[in-house]
């Protein structure tokens, strides 16, 4: 399959890219970014990139400027959508891949954005392959969106920063032997945290797929946010980073710089 990468610019792409937000995520309107907001993003500094097959258009990524606290301006990072029948080719990470590299174009060095914990797929392409590391987690960030079946409830985010300046992942990581794990997943269901100073590196596991969790256990969602939550920010406030992940075995923080 012949995938095309190209900025949005015309009304009909906009569009296009309102219609893949609704078929990715199941989004009502209210949920989706729109056309006019994008538009304003592609001619203001700001990046939409959509990903092409023939004339369809199969995903699309989108964000736009912002500032640290001390000045540094860097690349945020919005929204990440792919169409159902088009994800496990690569393509979410391609799109991502073209963002840093206009984000380079642009003079900047750092990209952010968040995502749920939670959300094992995500965490494999933000954390493991793309290497962005995160030590802020931004709880009640969201609301679930409209049309979804938790619709109104928070939703907690970690905060990832990517360092454009760095190469992507092309081996299978090395973990240390001597790694803690805080939280386990036993058969789907989160331990105690074990909150208390660990040498070097610490594992959170998380649920492998969190739907299926939901829909075996009403309540199975608010433990993992739970237990999660509280051993991120834990570990996050005692120094920690999350420096990668990998699946069936959760998030890999360490006290050491990276």
């Amino acid at each position: 399959m012949d995938i095309e990468l190209r900025s949005l610019s015309l009304y009909e792409e906009f569009k296009s890219a309102e219609r893949v937000q609704a078929v990715a995520f199941g989004f009502e309107p209210l949920d989706i970014v729109p056309y006019m907001l994008m538009q304003s993003f592609a001619t203001s500094g700001g990046i939409v990139v959509g990903a092409f097959d023939a004339e369809q258009m199969t995903g699309v990524v989108m964000g736009y400027t912002g500032l640290l606290r001390d000045g540094t301006p860097y690349h945020r990072s919005q929204r990440l959508a792919v169409l159902p029948e088009y994800r496990g080719q690569g393509i979410g990470i391609a799109l991502k891949l073209k963002q840093a590299e206009l984000a380079r174009q642009r003079g900047l060095n750092q990209m952010r954005w968040t995502f749920d914990p939670l959300r094992a797929v995500n965490a494999n392409l933000n954390i493991h392959k793309l290497g962005a590391t995160s030590s802020s987690y931004m709880a009640r960030y969201y609301a679930a969106p409209s049309g979804k079946r938790d619709a109104g409830t928070s939703i907690d985010r970690l905060l990832v920063e990517w360092d454009l300046g760095r190469a992507m992942r092309d081996n299978p990581a090395i973990w240390p032997e001597s790694a803690q794990t805080v939280v386990y997943n036993e058969r789907g269901v989160p331990s105690q945290p074990e909150l208390k100073m660990q040498p070097g590196e610490v594992i959170i596991q998380i649920p492998d797929d969190i739907d299926a969790v939901r829909d075996n256990d009403p309540d199975g969602v608010a433990k993992w946010r739970q237990a999660t939550a509280s051993a991120f920010q834990f570990y996050f406030a005692h120094g920690y980073r999350v420096v990668d992940y990998m699946r069936h075995r959760g998030y890999l923080l360490s006290a050491f710089p990276v």
